[in-house]
């Protein structure tokens, strides 16, 4: 993991109209057919407000012994609470309607990753994304908060895009606008969801850009820094929009919450703003 990363885990809430009937084993017995690998879990029969899948084939080594990672899900007992989905909602580029969903939900059960940090940020996505989709499939939820990425997912959505590399899926990677008040046309757009995975979060403080376009630039390094690892360094630069051009990495501490070290792309005069 990157010396001074923001680095908590991939949680994504499921919520739901009316209660859901959670079959574990049904959702153990998807996560392995998706997973091809197999699993353990206490007895289903026997699940409480907390459920664990335990990925036997993948251990994670600490200092005082060996654990295997795990997937946990677990129920909420109260009811979600609109006003604390705003900053989520604001986010929700692909889901317009985020809002109304969320409005008409009254239960939540939980699905986040433990004892995995140590695995590579590919294992990591890959079985967390397993138990996710096997989750969604079998329970059926209303709408998906990703709250590592923070953005709120159609179920729907997501389940039509299973058939891509689970970081390429709704809810992974968000790319993130926010417009910068008392200020020169100045905006600030930064990604969310690589530094739960142990890797860095992009950034880039701009003015007189097109934001889809710069949106496209941090996408699309994202994945590249997902699939090849933290390859970029300070100095190094990367292709902007421009096919010619070419935008300057920077470490820096992020302009944004969560705070965490991210890579910043400087887009260059006359586009980049802020002191660098």
């Amino acid at each position: 993991m990157p010396k001074g990363t923001y680095a908590p885990m991939q949680i994504v809430e499921l919520h739901f109209r009316r209660r859901p009937t959670c079959d574990y084993a049904a959702v153990k017995g998807r996560a392995q057919e998706i997973l091809q690998s197999e699993l353990d879990c206490p007895d289903p029969a026997t699940a409480g407000e907390t459920f664990l899948i335990v990925h036997k084939n993948h251990p994670v080594k600490y200092v005082d012994g060996q654990v295997p990672a795990q997937t946990a899900i677990l129920a909420i007992d109260q009811p979600p609470k609109l006003e604390a989905y705003q900053q989520d909602i604001q986010q929700s580029w692909r889901c317009r309607g985020a809002e109304e969903l969320l409005r008409a939900c009254k239960e939540t059960r939980l699905v986040t990753e433990m004892m995995a940090r140590l695995l590579s940020p590919k294992d990591r996505v890959s079985l967390f994304h397993g138990v996710l989709r096997a989750m969604i499939e079998v329970t059926k939820p209303d709408a998906l908060v990703f709250k590592h990425s923070q953005q709120v997912v159609e179920p729907a959505d997501y389940l039509a895009a299973c058939d891509r590399d689970p970081i390429l899926r709704p809810g992974s990677l968000n790319v993130r606008f926010f417009n910068i008040s008392d200020s020169d046309g100045e905006m600030i757009m930064d990604t969310r969801g690589l530094a739960e995975v142990g890797l860095h979060d992009l950034q880039c403080h701009f003015r007189e850009l097109d934001p889809t376009q710069v949106a496209r630039v941090l996408f699309n390094t994202a994945v590249y820094i997902f699939e090849k690892g933290p390859v970029i360094e300070s100095g190094q630069t990367v292709a902007g929009i421009e096919a010619d051009s070419k935008w300057r990495c920077q470490f820096e501490n992020s302009l944004l919450e969560p705070k965490r070290e991210v890579l910043d792309l400087d887009s260059g005069k006359p586009y980049a703003a802020g002191k660098r």
